[in-house]
């Protein structure tokens, strides 16, 4: 590929990549419109994001491995296209009914455009630049993720939820466009798509979704029985069917490789230990540190501002040092910014407060960037879009397992107790770089 239509294609590529950021992270903050809108209950609403969830992590490995089978431009570029479409039905949404039936459609082209982003990354630039293509992207993910919110906020003061959707779709349809134009294919292995195998997977990770998510809203244990059964046994049988094959749908193929089991295992612990942080201190910054809802929002941004800015750099140096110190040494920094956080009082300062969530986004993306990278390259070219999904999942289920640790914590305590809980997120980061020293060089 020539320099201008590479750059073109990694362009298309970070605009999906900012569509699927902001349709977990904009939806959040307009819920309370669409619950006033349809007239529906706050609970009633989080479906609105809750399905979207389910169908996302049910779909992220079935949808890599049909990627792998038909090609991974074909799949990508249907997905985008799905997310256009059904984008559209939410802004049209005439009932609140609709308006789930179509996130859940959204999903579907979410879940295909999330699992194979990094896959088609691969096709557009070689190996020894893929570390700067993972660091762009991560920038982007952090850019989309600290303005997003704001941004839908803005369009919630001069409009209303549906622009938010609006914002989507104008994101998606360039995706599209400059994709449709620019994007390569690759050589698809066009062996037989295993229905049953994605069919299986799909359930088995819906129900471990149900079962983290009925533990972190009490749900009774006549819910969370069953699927917490399903999710062992669906398991089990995952791994059974999937051994010896050469592309299965659940890459038991490669988490047998010591390095790609313990990047995942290490990426999700920093994920379980990042939402932690951002779902407890902003109940302890409104009514610990008693900051107004902006306030509390300019604080919160500098976690992701400081990986946006840092992440294209180390994108660069991660193509040249190893991964497993750098992200040992970005986990123990962000564990450092946890322990510090968790020493606040109620006289520290915004600032304090900001500069200790700029030590925990340094370390993140210290560690992010390399790992992506190695995550990436550890599997064979042919298996780009399972190490893809795989990569995505993990960030999914890390996302889930924090957000079930936050909600107890909530329920169980006081706005100091989110401090303390801080104190969590530091262990864990440590235990992920343990998990990421491990790893031999690559």
């Amino acid at each position: 590929m020539s320099e201008i239509r590479s750059t073109l294609a990694f362009i298309a590529i970070l605009f999906s990549v900012a569509a699927t950021v902001l349709e977990s992270m904009a939806v959040s903050v307009a819920l309370p419109a669409i619950s006033a809108d349809f007239d529906v209950s706050a609970s009633g609403a989080t479906w609105v994001i809750a399905i979207s969830q389910f169908v996302i992590v049910a779909l992220l490995l079935p949808m890599a491995a049909l990627g792998e089978v038909v090609g991974y431009r074909r799949v990508f570029l249907t997905s985008l296209s799905v997310f256009c479409i059904s984008t559209l039905a939410c802004f049209l949404a005439p009932s609140f009914s609709v308006l789930v039936v179509a996130r859940a459609v959204q999903a579907v082209g979410t879940a295909g455009a999330m699992s194979l982003g990094f896959a088609m990354a691969r096709l557009v630039f070689p190996d020894g630049r893929i570390g700067t293509a993972v660091g762009i992207i991560a920038a982007t993910v952090a850019i989309s993720s600290s303005i997003g919110p704001a941004v839908a906020g803005l369009i919630l003061v001069a409009f209303d939820w549906r622009g938010v959707f609006a914002l989507m779709l104008v994101f998606s349809l360039f995706a599209v466009i400059f994709g449709a134009l620019t994007l390569p294919p690759n050589q698809p292995s066009n062996k037989p798509y295993d229905y049953p195998g994605a069919a299986l997977v799909a359930f088995v990770l819906a129900a471990l979704l149900w079962w983290i998510n009925g533990l972190a809203n009490g749900w009774p244990g006549a819910t969370l029985f069953p699927a917490a059964l399903i999710a062992v046994v669906g398991m089990v049988l995952i791994v059974r069917r999937s051994r010896g094959k050469p592309s299965p749908v659940f890459p038991v193929d490669l988490l047998a490789r010591p390095t790609f089991a313990l990047s995942i295992a290490a990426s999700i612990c920093a994920f379980v230990a990042q939402s932690i942080g951002f779902i407890l201190l902003p109940f302890y910054l409104i009514f610990g540190a008693g900051m107004n809802a902006l306030e509390m929002a300019l604080t919160l941004s500098v976690w992701p501002a400081a990986t946006a800015v840092l992440a294209p750099v180390l994108g660069r140096f991660s193509d040249r040092i190893s991964a497993g110190p750098a992200g040992a040494a970005g986990l123990l920094i962000m564990a450092a910014g946890f322990l510090w956080l968790a020493f606040l009082d109620k006289d520290s300062s915004a600032v304090e407060i900001a500069v200790r969530f700029a030590v925990c986004g340094v370390g993140f993306a210290l560690f992010q960037t390399p790992n992506n990278r190695l995550i990436i390259l550890s599997a064979p070219r042919e298996r780009s879009g399972a190490a893809s999904g795989s990569l995505s999942l993990a960030r999914q289920i890390g996302r889930a397992i924090g957000t079930a640790i936050a909600a107890y914590v909530l329920a169980t305590g006081t706005p100091s107790t989110s401090l303390e809980a801080m104190m969590i997120g530091a262990i864990l980061a440590v235990l992920g770089a343990i998990l990421s020293f491990a790893r031999r060089k690559i």
